[in-house]
């Protein structure tokens, strides 16, 4: 079982945590006692350094989900610091504007991504968007980004091919 656990992720932990939610859900592995050893087995040494106390005295009630909160308290990534990384890192750059959608929500695990994923996005494409974006939901927004995108795309493509030597 502990094979099928992918190693730990210290860049998204919540999102480690989901995957090995799924795992354990798979391989019908309910026992709080059984998921905490498992966890621990997959643990580097800086985790295992940050949650110590945990390890030391197993909780009776819940350990899994006591040393899961713990890991995330601890190693994981503050919603400040997320905030700082959309604001200053992310970028469109070679995504489609689906994929920075999926990218942001997965940084931040929050719903309400819309005004940042549009402010990202380029002049056209959010001028093309904001009539409808009140009302849409933002993943059928993001498929007519993507829509937008390509379109946009091959027009750079075909204006640069046509230009003479």
């Amino acid at each position: 079982m502990a094979s099928n656990i992918p190693p730990f992720n210290p860049t998204n932990t919540k999102i480690w945590f989901i995957q090995l939610q799924a795992i354990f859900d798979a391989k019908r592995v309910t026992s709080q006692r059984a998921r905490y050893c498992y966890l621990v087995e997959k643990l580097p040494l800086e985790v295992v350094e940050e949650v110590t106390d945990f390890l030391e005295n197993v909780p009776e009630e819940r350990p899994y989900d006591t040393l899961k909160q713990a890991i995330l308290q601890r190693t994981g990534v503050s919603n400040e610091a997320m905030l700082r990384n959309l604001f200053t890192q992310v970028e469109l750059g070679n995504r489609t504007p689906s994929q920075l959608l999926r990218h942001m929500k997965a940084l931040l695990g929050d719903d309400k991504m819309k005004s940042l994923w549009l402010g990202k996005l380029p002049p056209t494409t959010k001028q093309i968007l904001a009539p409808m974006s009140e009302d849409t939901v933002t993943e059928k927004l993001a498929d007519i980004a993507d829509r937008i995108h390509e379109s946009s795309w091959s027009r750079q493509v075909y204006a640069h091919q046509r230009q003479p030597d």
